[in-house]
């Protein structure tokens, strides 16, 4: 199979390799700083099996793409957190977003900024255990029961709402299951520096007819250092505003 790259270079391979694999053949820096692939415009997991003639992108969080599942890991990371710490807390959305990502959860006890510590402190535990990302495939009614019999009813009416053909997909990490189309990091481990910046209100589905939720923003990057740079930034950005 012929496997054209982003600079236009052809790769032929004999057999099947995940996108990792051809990452790794391409130099080991870029399968180590890969966050997902692209495989015809259409963004993957790195061990997502590569078989046909495509053109392929290898996504780094230099690439938009790449921040994206590099984040969106870290949003399930939160969650993941958050249901340790607070096993009644049910969850809705959890994308990532321009700077970070978010996750709207609705909880019985009122959740704070004075509870990021502790927070956070999950979310690093995860981290270190190095837990793989695993997606799979459920059909709709077995994925309906699923999140029925784990009482997270925001779920139950997202698989719902999707169209009869849709394609159910779950990611799995440790004790912790969540609805997602991906892709996402190969494991919890790489998402090195991660900070919860605020807390706020918001409508499930943005609907004020709805619940509201607590949204929870936080923002994650591969090096502490990079983090660090970015929060300095915005303090900068914060003082500049009150000179003004």
């Amino acid at each position: 199979m012929k496997i054209t790259l982003k600079d236009g270079t052809v790769r032929e391979y004999a057999e099947a390799k995940t996108v990792l694999e051809i990452a790794k053949d391409l130099s080991e820096g870029l399968a180590r700083a890969a966050c997902a692939g692209e495989i015809d415009g259409e963004r993957v997991d790195l061990r997502t099996e590569v078989d046909r003639d495509c053109r392929l992108n290898i996504l780094t969080f230099e690439e938009k793409g790449g921040r994206d599942a590099f984040r969106h890991t870290a949003s399930h990371i939160l969650a993941q957190a958050l249901k340790r710490l607070y096993p009644n807390v049910k969850l809705a959305i959890g994308p990532s977003v321009d700077d970070g990502f978010y996750y709207d959860v609705d909880s019985e006890e009122p959740l704070s900024a004075d509870d990021f510590p502790a927070i956070e402190a999950e979310m690093k535990k995860i981290v270190k255990e190095n837990l793989a990302l695993e997606r799979y495939e459920l059909p709709r009614e077995e994925a309906i029961r699923f999140f029925e019999e784990k009482g997270e009813p925001y779920k139950v009416e997202l698989i719902r709402d999707l169209p009869e053909d849709a394609v159910i997909s779950l990611y799995r990490q440790g004790e912790f299951t969540d609805l997602c189309a991906g892709p996402h990091l190969m494991s919890t481990k790489a998402v090195k520096a991660v900070k919860l910046m605020k807390i706020a209100g918001a409508y499930w589905r943005g609907s004020e007819k709805n619940k509201m939720l607590t949204r929870i923003y936080g923002t994650a990057y591969p090096k502490s250092s990079d983090l660090e740079a970015y929060l300095t930034m915005l303090e900068e950005a914060k003082k500049r505003d009150h000179r003004k």
